[in-house]
């Protein structure tokens, strides 16, 4: 017994071929166009699979690149703020040979201290450098400066108001006492004064340096040898007033946070450039400037040396020589550190371009279509989808019995 095929089956079958062959014919022209043979889950599904966790692993690398290279911008700066210091300490220790000369007399000693202000200023500078606004040498806390040059105002009232001069109390002591000075505002004791920078003035009589008065210029403290100086100066006193005591100065402080608490520049920065793997990017104020065997800084060496050259103290302006090479002995070492890790960043940065050209190549064999073979398939499946058409033109006659 034969089955009957009506006319209306016929018409859905052949509609089912053609369907198909249009959905191949249109798949492949996509994949033409786009020029990837993977586009959604259901074309591979173990293929699409492979290829997300390539995309995981380009993206990975993507950003130990972008980890590596903004490590070499900022060890670059470092390295560049570091080869200046060395700079301008090799001049600081010409200076200090001059000075240790028996030929020079106290007034040249004070010319060549003139000079030693402005190194130490660019030195503070260098110090707070920064890199894309962070400060590169103060550790974790990058958005205060590792020091502050800070000054003794006394120049109008809103000095005296706003607390800026400094003060000191010497009121009922002898001659030959030495007072601490103290920050106006917040009574902190003030070290690290700029030597050559201090002047002091009562009642607009001006008191001179190792005549009236001596400076311990790393301690802060001041030592009456006339006197008229045996007065309290705190503020809220008579003496605390643009028509008395006038005290103007340079000093050196630690950047301070939020809570007035110096902070430390020892915390350590770190980027992971490969998987798993972190590198240190920076160096600490401490670490670059601080000797490790006498303990002597930079920055005390450079008031040491200046006070020498102020109170033409000659044994210690020939000392300052051996403690300004301890100190650029450590410079050097930070920078010899820092450029190991620049060069160790630079090997990583090729290795992960190396890696990332790889992947890049693996994700292209899997995403994209082959185009000679994917055009062949496309002009193949066009005549197989025409030709049914055609067969389907031929074999269903359109006819109004057929639909009765």
């Amino acid at each position: 017994m034969s089955m009957r095929i009506t006319v209306k089956e016929l018409h859905r079958n052949m509609l089912g071929v053609i369907n198909t062959r249009y959905g191949d014919l249109a798949d492949l022209q996509e994949q033409l166009a786009t020029g990837k043979r993977l586009r959604r889950p259901s074309d591979a599904p173990l293929d699409v699979s492979n290829d997300l966790l390539l995309i995981t692993r380009l993206k990975e690398l993507s950003q130990f690149k972008d980890n590596i290279e903004g490590s070499i911008g900022y060890m670059a700066i470092t390295e560049t703020a570091m080869e200046s210091t060395n700079t301008l300490l090799q001049r600081v220790r010409e200076l200090a040979i001059q000075a240790s000369s028996d030929t020079l007399s106290a007034k040249e000693r004070m010319y060549l201290n003139k000079e030693v202000e402005q190194l130490t200023t660019q030195l503070v500078a260098l110090v707070n450098t920064k890199f894309k606004g962070d400060y590169v040498f103060n550790g974790q806390q990058t958005k205060i400066p590792p020091l502050i040059m800070e000054e003794s105002a006394s120049d109008t009232l809103e000095d005296y108001s706003n607390y800026r001069m400094a003060y000191f109390n010497a009121g009922g002591g002898a001659v030959g006492d030495t007072v601490q000075l103290f920050e106006g505002f917040s009574g902190r004791q003030v070290t690290d004064i700029i030597p050559g920078s201090f002047n002091i003035s009562v009642a607009g009589v001006t008191y001179a340096e190792n005549t009236d008065f001596t400076i311990d210029y790393e301690a802060g403290t001041m030592t009456i040898l006339n006197a008229a100086l045996l007065i309290d100066v705190t503020p809220g006193t008579a003496n605390y007033d643009i028509n008395q005591v006038a005290m103007q100065f340079d000093y050196l402080t630690r950047g301070r946070d939020v809570y007035g608490q110096a902070v430390s520049n020892r915390g350590v920065i770190e980027r992971e450039i490969e998987s798993g793997i972190t590198m240190q990017v920076n160096i600490g104020l401490d670490e670059m400037t601080t000797d490790p065997v006498s303990g002597n800084t930079l920055f005390g060496t450079l008031i040491r040396f200046g006070q020498a050259l102020v109170q033409d103290d000659q044994p210690n302006i020939s000392a300052a020589i051996d403690e300004i090479d301890a100190v650029f002995t450590t410079v050097l070492g930070a920078q010899g550190k820092t450029g190991a890790r620049v060069n160790r960043l630079q090997t990583t940065l090729e290795r992960n371009e190396s890696q990332f050209s790889q992947v890049t190549e693996l994700q292209s064999r899997l995403e994209d279509a082959e185009m000679a073979e994917t055009t062949s398939q496309f002009l193949l499946t066009q005549n197989v989808y025409n030709a049914a058409l055609q067969a389907m033109a031929k074999i269903i006659q359109p006819s109004l019995v057929n639909f009765l």
